[in-house]
């Protein structure tokens, strides 16, 4: 590709689209992000995760975090796959759906074999981040852990977390928007090029979505995390931490099967006849989910700029 054509096709948003226009989903995208943001319950998300889905399944996650000697290794990957689908509608994993829209047209040849290759990528992105957690987890051992899941702690790791994944799409967003033209024109054509491939642009979302566990403070994840340490071996963390990791995007990766299966040769039909529009989408989806994230993590939680839903008594 040269370098014209990767100008092009990375200004397509602002060629195509008048600059109003991308204000005003710019500024809908962030107004949405904060009033999500800022009416989040997380009693009622989390709740479901612990109280359902995972005391459903296998019992209270905190009393099994410590039972390693009695329960053995098998049932770590139990345990990490409760911990991934239990983490399903946390305030961070939701921001998964967000994305969905943009990582289904993102590939616009219409093909299954195209869809499958975008998912692949997007999950050997979230595989990437859950060995090297895993690993980490497996060096610090559960006596390094349970030091990390102290609540200043945690929440301090997460807020720091969630509010770089949060700032990294929110400049993202800007960018598929048709902003920072002279930063993307300073990358090297090389560089570009890679971005702006179906399965560059799948991975790194997937590796965004794969630090989400990172940060994640969600206690059943917290209590996996001190079972999965208890075995004192990287290997093993990083296998049970690869199952956690696609517990967490096993919901959407339905979702993305079954949109593509209903209408995926249609909407990448679509795509490839409104390249402006896919970038718009792409754009307000990032930034509506980096602002929630800075929103969120860097000032809700952080300074208790928010909450609003508390404050009225609604819940």
């Amino acid at each position: 590709m040269c370098s014209s054509d990767l100008t092009a096709s990375i200004q397509i948003a602002s060629a195509s689209s008048a600059p109003p226009r991308r204000g005003v989903i710019l500024l809908g995208a962030v107004l949405l992000g904060v009033l999500v943001a800022g009416f989040w319950n997380p009693r009622l998300v989390d709740g479901f995760g612990r109280d359902v889905v995972a005391a459903r399944t296998i019992g209270d996650p905190q009393a099994l975090a410590a039972t390693f000697v009695q329960n053995g290794a098998a049932f770590g990957f139990i345990f990490a796959i409760v911990a991934g689908m239990a983490a399903t509608f946390t305030a961070c994993n939701c921001v998964v759906f967000a994305l969905l829209p943009g990582l289904t047209v993102n590939d616009r040849s219409g093909t299954w074999r195209a869809a499958l290759r975008t998912l692949a990528w997007f999950t050997v992105g979230v595989m990437v981040m859950a060995i090297a957690y895993g690993v980490f987890v497996g060096v610090v051992g559960a006596e390094g852990v349970q030091a990390l899941n102290a609540r200043d702690t945690r929440l301090a790791q997460a807020s720091g977390v969630f509010t770089v994944i949060g700032a990294v799409m929110f400049i993202w967003g800007l960018i598929e928007l048709g902003y920072l033209t002279t930063l993307t024109r300073a990358v090297p054509d090389g560089l570009r090029a890679w971005a702006l491939r179906p399965r560059s642009r799948a991975l790194l979302l997937g590796l965004l979505v794969g630090a989400f566990m990172i940060g994640r403070p969600y206690p059943v994840m917290r209590d996996f995390l001190v079972y999965a340490a208890s075995a004192n071996s990287p290997l093993y963390g990083a296998a049970v931490m690869v199952v956690q990791g696609l517990g967490q995007i096993a919901l959407m990766v339905l979702f993305f099967v079954l949109i593509t299966s209903l209408a995926g040769a249609r909407l990448s039909r679509w795509a490839a006849g409104n390249p402006a529009r896919v970038a718009l989408m792409s754009g307000a989806t990032l930034v509506l989910s980096g602002t929630f994230f800075i929103y969120y993590w860097g000032l809700a939680i952080t300074y208790g700029v928010g909450r609003w839903g508390f404050r009225l008594g609604w819940y």
